[in-house]
């Protein structure tokens, strides 16, 4: 079922509705007009992103402050 945004052509009036089938007809809340305009609105979702993070305290092999240079503490 979903929920359309209108802005009132009368009054000025926005306000969301939910529209159970095709036969309903919106209807202004403030004035009762019907001259409505159907609002183009974004939807709001949260986009899943990965998070990633870096060992704790680690450096190149893991050992806390165990590098002089990259590459030099794995050399062993």
């Amino acid at each position: 079922m979903p929920i359309y945004e209108y802005r009132c052509s009368k009054c000025g009036e926005v306000s969301e509705q939910l529209m159970l089938g095709k036969g309903d007809t919106p209807s202004c809340r403030e004035c009762g007009s019907e001259d409505l305009v159907k609002l183009m609105s974004a939807h709001n979702t949260m986009a899943a992103t990965p998070s990633f993070s870096a060992p704790a305290g680690g450096s190149c092999c893991g050992s806390p402050d165990s590098c002089g240079s990259p590459g030099s503490c794995c050399a062993n």
